[in-house]
């Protein structure tokens, strides 16, 4: 009987410790679930981004194409605020600043313009996640 009664609290160490090592490895899983779901929805946004960004590079030579004179010569640069429309219901919240500068260099008898445009697009709103992507395009005609 004395064998018994030494013995006795081992069942309630036992206990507590799978309790601490089960609750510990709930946690772990909750904080890597709470990472991946904050990952992915970064990367959303971002693709996002680099689309809008995109848009304001294509926005950008097709007016340098077309003839239009937003683009002043370098080293200065013109520019240009693109804000996507903002609805209750849109979750694009991005604002595109295209900014084009222009180089006239000489080849052989022609002169030949070569525009730079540079395309920033960032989040308008902040939001959970502050996204800004940047492209830039040489173009010459």
């Amino acid at each position: 009987m004395c064998r018994n009664m030494k013995q006795r609290g081992f069942s309630l160490i036992m206990a507590i410790f799978l309790i601490v090592v089960l609750g510990g490895i709930a946690v772990f899983i909750g904080r890597v679930s709470t990472m991946q779901h904050h990952s992915s929805a970064l990367d959303e946004e971002g693709a996002m981004a680099y689309q809008a960004a995109k848009s304001g590079i294509e926005w950008g030579v097709y007016q340098a194409v077309e003839g239009a004179s937003y683009c002043v010569p370098s080293p200065d640069s013109a520019q240009f605020i693109l804000a996507l429309p903002v609805t209750l219901t849109s979750t694009v919240n991005y604002t595109v600043t295209v900014t084009c500068s222009l180089a006239t260099p000489t080849e052989g008898l022609t002169n030949v313009n070569v525009y730079q445009i540079t395309a920033t697009a960032n989040n308008a709103t902040g939001g959970n996640f502050a996204v800004e992507r940047q492209l830039t395009a040489t173009v010459s005609k």
